[in-house]
């Protein structure tokens, strides 16, 4: 820092917050700084994107000023009077507020992070290690593609920067020469179902592994969710559609944690895919913060320690499970925001069974350039949408049928009963239960417990009391024997 005073030796004229706070700002943050969400951001070239920087680290360079000399005046010899300066913590503290002050972003619509565009188009951007990909929603069913340098204005954070080269865009045709591991691997995945259903499988995945390189995986407004039972690869892809990022981009909240549990997906913020491993078959409740969440749209979140906020989430969905989740009070909005890649053929006690993840990162910078390729011929929104293979729309049929029994078992058989009716003439809790469960066995559905049966039963407007020690129902339960008649 130059001196304040020529030949004083001088540095600071007061040492008090203010000044440090502009010392700090003028001398370690730079040009490229923002603070937002409650956090301060830096840009980084080495890194080539934005990084969070914490409270204690930038206390810990206001306390390095500690020592610098403070101008105080002259004596009366006309020697300069100096002092040297003494940072208490909370000093820096204080100091370290009064910087983020300077660069605040009010941010009320959680889009600070999108990239800044003067027009209405929808943007992408994948930011590799040495160039930036961009692509431009120019009009329904048209995406352009251009390649620029890294620069601070894409809004690109660190922890999105993909770890490998842009090797350019690839004729979907040279797929096999030049990923071979890929080509094998998806046949001895898929092939028993045929050539073609095996290629929309492998392209599906392609085209959904695009999007989200580039954060546009919420403007297809869908989920992958590979289904199948343990030992058939699902784990071996979903390493490989996760190790392509770093580990800070990576998320881990599933569809039941949203919208029940802010500081979970607080984990969304910053994430650029959202991967589930063995997901559970316990009902999604919020269905509607989980659509929101795959869809982009705002959904409030909360950091220890910190005061909630909004954000618009870019990450790609990715759950893989052998089981259906439940689903309450599902509508055409939630079945459409899946897309279901079928897995079938076990490998784990069979001779085929082998690691294969190092053969498939091998080949990643080329797999996420196909990947690229195959997304921008989607079209994006108002295109032709994901590939759906043959496998997707028979999960689809099997996962309506047997979902959200409880739902179909009241608007069949329950309604509810007169005004006056008096509670003691309600049917049991039991007796319900029983009707239910025997409609389950006739249609083939998903009988729930007790338990689970009693808390959505009381979602659907059944309240249910106890009276002599006799759980009743509001309700009046059809007769399903008269009803078959």
């Amino acid at each position: 820092m130059p001196e304040l005073v020529p030949d004083s030796g001088a540095v600071m004229l007061r040492g008090d917050e203010a000044e440090l706070s502009g010392i700090l700002h003028d001398h370690y943050l730079g040009p490229w700084v923002c603070h937002t969400n409650g956090s301060m951001w830096q840009y980084m070239p080495e890194r080539r994107g934005w990084v969070r920087l914490t409270d204690e680290e930038m206390m810990t360079w206001v306390a390095d000023l500690a020592g610098a000399l403070i101008w105080r005046g002259r004596k009366d010899s006309g020697e300069p009077k100096l002092s040297p300066l003494s940072v208490s913590a909370a000093r820096a503290r204080g100091a370290v507020r009064m910087a983020g002050a300077r660069v605040h972003h009010d941010e009320d619509d959680g889009d600070y992070w999108r990239l800044s565009a003067t027009d209405d188009k929808a943007h992408g951007i994948a930011q590799f290690t040495d160039r930036a990909v961009m692509v431009t929603q120019e009009l329904p069913g048209q995406l352009c593609i251009s390649v620029v340098d890294p620069h601070p204005d894409l809004r690109v954070r660190a922890q999105r920067v993909l770890p490998c080269a842009w090797v350019g865009l690839q004729e979907m045709a040279r797929l096999e020469s030049q990923c071979p591991a890929l080509w094998r691997i998806h046949r001895e995945w898929w092939s028993h179902h045929g050539d073609d259903e095996a290629a929309a499988r492998l392209v599906a995945v392609l085209e959904f592994l695009g999007a989200t390189v580039l954060g546009m995986a919420p403007m297809m407004a869908r989920a992958l969710f590979l289904f199948g039972a343990g030992g058939t690869g699902k784990s071996s892809l979903l390493e490989l559609l996760t190790r392509w990022c770093q580990p800070r981009a990576v998320s881990g909240v599933t569809p039941q944690d949203m919208g029940g549990n802010r500081f979970a997906t607080a984990r969304l913020d910053g994430a650029v895919v959202n991967v589930v491993d063995d997901l559970s078959s316990d009902p999604i409740r919020d269905t509607g913060a989980w659509k929101s969440a795959v869809t982009g749209g705002r959904i409030d979140v909360e950091r220890k320690g910190q005061d909630g906020y909004g954000i618009h989430p870019q990450a790609g969905h990715i759950y893989a499970g052998n089981r259906l989740p439940v689903a309450i009070r599902p509508n055409s909005g939630f079945w459409r925001r899946w897309l279901v890649i079928p897995y079938d053929r076990v490998f784990s006690r069979s001779a085929d069974a082998r690691p294969i993840v190092p053969e498939l990162l091998s080949e990643m910078d080329r797999i996420i350039a196909f990947a690229v390729t195959a997304f921008l011929a989607t079209g994006g929104s108002g295109g032709r949408g994901y590939t759906e293979p043959l496998g997707h729309a028979q999960i689809m049929a099997e996962w309506d049928r047997v979902s959200d029994s409880v739902s179909a078992f009241a608007a069949d058989h329950l309604r509810q009963p007169p005004a006056l009716e008096p509670k003691s003439r309600w049917p049991r809790r039991s007796q319900v239960y029983r009707e239910y469960r025997t409609y389950c066995l006739r249609t083939g559905r998903q009988a729930v417990s007790a338990e689970e049966f009693t808390n959505r039963a009381r979602d659907l407007g059944h309240d249910i009391v106890r009276m002599s020690g006799i759980w009743r129902v509001k309700c009046e339960v059809r007769d399903m024997d008269q009803e078959s008649t």
